[in-house]
């Protein structure tokens, strides 16, 4: 108690609500080998769910000799009077997940300030729901992962698990795919990351993962974060190619796409059509409902298309409130009208605006054959606009052949 004594005149530190504790540091042959406890508060033993007493005189020496390597590296810099130690820790023993504050008292004697980031670890991830989610904290210096009941449903667990990765993914992840785990966890960038790994789990399925992570730490020693099997969802390279508020392709990778399906049309002979909808009166729904009204009729015609269109199709939002659909292989020119005539129908909408008139939002479409009007996509867009404009001038909501 000399130590605290002499430092701690006021008697703060008893008083304080934070836990706190007082480490000095032993050595053998000149280095330091171990830690003891010289002080430790209230709010230190409330902590640990002990008396004062026990904490007192304690050693490190009863963990095991890596963790013991570990805390004499961390805090040796105070120690030296050097510099002060901040940072973020899995405490195995208490279970808890806490920021730590080491300061330097006098040579070889620190003090330790703990505050409970546990709290805060569940507030982050409490808006995450659902079976197809699990949260996990790693700890990415002692390789350790925590993960609740969600992860454990993720994975089809039973029990609450703590431990190192290895042991952790060993339960249902494959041997070979442990080590990409470990690499894609390890990997997160400061302040946040997003990742996306393939796993083979031990029942032989494959999955998709997403992981989200909010690394809480400079030192990039821990991760909060969660999984969501993504299998079915495009890819991050295929999000990339599409427009945000859709998902369908933007202009940029529709063309790239549509100007090789023209060259094919032209190789095999098919009959393939470009049909260009641009939604009549849409500036009207922006100017009285809102823009986020707009974004929902947007994201809802989307939703329209990709449901009537499979396979070689291509469907894209060029942008503002046009959209395309590149059709392949048609049985002639005469079931583009039939499509043009149903898209007609399934478009057009009818918005409720109180005492005022309702919207009645319908769309112009405009048709253009591959091998008949033109040879790329710009041409082809070209002649599909053309189309479209003249349906506009005849009356709107129908559609016109170039």
């Amino acid at each position: 108690m000399g130590i605290f004594n002499k430092w701690n005149k006021a008697g703060f530190m008893d008083r304080c609500a934070e836990p706190f504790t007082i480490v000095r540091f032993l050595e053998s042959d000149g280095k330091p080998t171990d830690l003891e406890i010289v002080y430790a508060n209230q709010a230190l033993a409330s902590l640990a769910h002990t008396e004062r007493s026990d904490l007192t005189a304690k050693r490190f020496s009863g963990a095991e000799e890596e963790a013991v390597k570990e805390w004499v590296n961390l805090l040796t810099p105070a120690a030296s009077g050097e510099s002060t130690v901040n940072c973020r820790r899995y405490l195995e023993p208490l279970k808890i997940v806490t920021e730590i504050t080491a300061f330097p008292i006098e040579p070889g004697v620190v003090g330790l300030m703990l505050q409970d980031y546990t709290g805060v670890v569940q507030k982050l991830v409490k808006g995450i729901a659902g079976k197809e989610v699990g949260i996990f904290y790693y700890d990415m210096t002692n390789d350790l992962v925590i993960a609740d009941s969600s992860m454990l449903q993720f994975f089809g667990g039973k029990e609450k698990y703590e431990g190192m990765l290895a042991s952790f993914a060993k339960e249902w992840i494959d041997e070979s795919f442990v080590d990409l785990l470990r690499s894609q966890l390890s990997e997160f960038p400061y302040p946040s990351g997003l990742i996306e790994i393939n796993l083979k789990l031990k029942n032989g399925n494959f999955v998709r993962l997403s992981l989200t992570a909010d690394v809480r730490s400079e030192e990039e020693t821990l991760a909060i974060g969660y999984m969501a099997d993504i299998s079915n969802a495009p890819t991050l390279a295929e999000q990339e190619e599409r427009d945000t508020l859709t998902g369908l392709f933007h202009a940029v990778s529709a063309k790239d796409r549509i100007d090789k399906a023209i060259m094919d049309c032209y190789d095999s002979g098919r009959i393939d059509a470009m049909i260009l909808l641009d939604l009549d009166h849409f500036d009207s729904v922006n100017e009285t409902l809102g823009y986020e009204a707009g974004d929902e009729m947007l994201k809802k015609v989307a939703e329209i298309l990709k449901n009537n269109f499979k396979g070689k199709d291509i469907i894209a939002r060029p942008g503002g409130d046009s959209f395309i659909v590149y059709v392949s292989d048609l049985n002639d020119k005469r079931s583009a009208l039939q499509i043009c005539r149903t898209l007609n129908k399934l478009v057009t909408q009818t918005i409720p605006r109180g005492e005022d008139e309702p919207l009645r939002i319908t769309a112009s479409i405009g048709v253009a054959f591959a091998c008949d009007n033109g040879g790329n996509y710009e041409k082809l867009y070209q002649n599909a606009t053309a189309a479209m404009e003249e349906t506009k001038a005849n009356g709107r909501n129908g559609y016109t052949l170039a």
